[in-house]
């Protein structure tokens, strides 16, 4: 088995060392990584090693830099003072996400995971798996911050039949006949949103499937949609009908 440490500091390198090699002396460390520039470099010319820890952020800036660019395939343990890229993590093959100060306890466990998971009867494609354990991991909004002149207030997402955009202003319309604006990117909104509940119709709408109660044919490939307690009629676009549909019935 071969490693790889990405860590930008000795003390934290020399750390990882000890715990690998009391963990399983038979460990191979294949490099000790210090930048962006090294990871790129190392990862072009060398094989791909079975395991690596890596910090998050290095001399030359955050390590998602490199791995963006997919030149690791290989599981990834993250090893970090901050606990604000669990997301980044999973996104880019973390299997498990270490905060330091690190205990050989938590480093034991981590480790024992990912034994687990290439137990030497399987294959894993760790691409495919990230994947999964990214979903596991995804927190959707649920709720939003309404900001007016004297005071604010929280909408929960989940009571929303639908919002829609006008120059750069969001409104949501709730169950209860209400409407809230707030400034946001709707792109941006429905990223945050829970996919299984929230499609974006068109290029001003986003539609919740539980208040969806009746669909018709429209004009040019599109759908009308009614939702409850609006008399207001949503149209997909021609362009995501193909893709509403397949949403609907997943």
């Amino acid at each position: 088995m071969t490693v790889v440490i990405i860590e930008d500091e000795n003390l934290n390198t020399e750390q990882l060392l000890y715990y690998i090699n009391k963990y399983d002396p038979t460990i191979t460390v294949a490099g000790l990584l210090k930048s962006n520039k090294e990871v790129v470099n190392w990862f072009s010319k060398n094989p791909m090693p079975t395991l690596v820890f890596s910090d998050i952020k290095l001399l030359d800036g955050s390590v998602f830099n490199s791995l963006q660019q997919e030149i690791v395939t290989c599981p990834i343990i993250f090893t970090t003072a901050f606990n604000d890229f669990y997301q980044n993590a999973f996104d880019n093959n973390g299997i498990a996400y270490l905060l330091k100060p690190i205990s050989y306890k938590s480093f034991e466990k981590a480790m024992d995971k990912f034994n687990r998971l290439t137990h030497k009867n399987n294959t894993i494609n760790w691409l495919d798996f990230s994947e999964v354990i990214k979903k596991m991991n995804v927190t959707y909004k649920e709720r939003i911050l309404i900001k007016n002149a004297n005071n604010s207030m929280l909408v929960e997402v989940k009571n929303v039949i639908y919002f829609s955009t006008n120059l750069g202003v969001c409104e949501a319309f709730d169950n209860q006949g209400r409407s809230y604006e707030f400034r946001q990117k709707l792109s941006d909104l429905v990223s945050e949103l829970n996919p299984d509940i929230f499609f974006q119709i068109n290029r001003g709408e986003a539609i919740n499937i539980h208040y969806i109660e009746l669909i018709e044919p429209y004009f040019n490939d599109r759908l009308s949609i009614k939702v409850t307690n609006r008399t207001k009629r949503l149209i997909t676009s021609s362009a995501v009908t193909a893709e509403f549909r397949k949403w609907l019935e997943r």
